[in-house]
């Protein structure tokens, strides 16, 4: 009976994922372009990320630990299982920002716009020469005054119980732009909503915890410092992962 309760809402998660891109592909396709793109993309991706998370049933409790200067541009780093993740994002962190999503996603519809049109960055793991290409747009949308969103593990599977390990690109583009790392741990979303290819895990409304934690600054750090500076990041969002509150 558990389970198919969870498939009769994964089911209905895809639906009201259906209605959304429906009803969004018209003011994304229109709005998204020009000088006004980012401003517009951000309003849209804010009410998108709203409304579907609201019909869903999950509610967002998030913890800052610390005030968020939304003047700072940050590198924001956060552990990754569910697409609940990205969804929820546009909620928690209140700043024009572009996600560094893998190039796969250039085959969904409606959302690929927001790719094609360079609100977002595609990263192309089969490559190297590529991965680094989207390290040089990270920097360009960085000089714009734009925050950037990467989740350094670089991908999950749901048989996995622990984090993988982080990925160089984030720290190395932190080093680069003297941009701070902001730490987001998600505490709960695998639970909730995993892979959407996944018809057998849990698929439920509930409540998302997160944490924003302090930003690691990188003021004085160079190249050598890389990993040091990927294993405090990884550390501060682990040790909450597995904190019991």
């Amino acid at each position: 009976m558990k389970k198919f309760i969870s498939f009769s809402f994964f089911l209905y998660i895809g639906f009201i994922y259906i209605i959304f891109c429906i009803t969004f592909w018209g003011p994304i396709f229109l709005l998204v372009r020009g000088k006004n793109k980012y401003k517009n993309a951000k309003k849209i991706k804010f009410l998108w990320s709203k409304w579907m998370s609201f019909l869903a049933g999950v509610k967002l409790d998030t913890v800052f630990l610390s005030k968020l200067d939304l003047q700072k541009k940050y590198i924001i780093c956060a552990n990754h299982k569910s697409y609940l993740d990205i969804l929820l994002m546009y909620q928690i962190i209140d700043q024009d920002f572009a996600f560094l999503g893998k190039s796969e996603i250039l085959k969904w519809p409606v959302i690929n716009i927001f790719f094609k049109r360079g609100i977002d960055i595609p990263v192309y793991r089969d490559s190297k020469t590529r991965a680094a290409e989207c390290l040089v747009l990270a920097k360009k949308e960085i000089q714009k005054g734009r925050s950037i969103i990467i989740f350094p593990e670089g991908g999950w599977e749901n048989s996995e119980t622990e984090m993988r390990r982080f990925k160089n690109g984030a720290f190395q583009l932190a080093i680069d732009t003297n941009c701070p790392i902001l730490p987001v741990t998600f505490k709960n979303n695998y639970d909730l909503f995993k892979d959407h290819k996944d018809f057998s895990g849990n698929t439920k409304p509930g409540v998302a915890k997160v944490v924003v934690h302090d930003y690691i600054s990188v003021d004085n750090l160079n190249r050598k410092d890389l990993v040091n500076l990927r294993e405090q990041t990884f550390q501060v969002i682990n040790k909450e992962l597995k904190s019991e509150n």
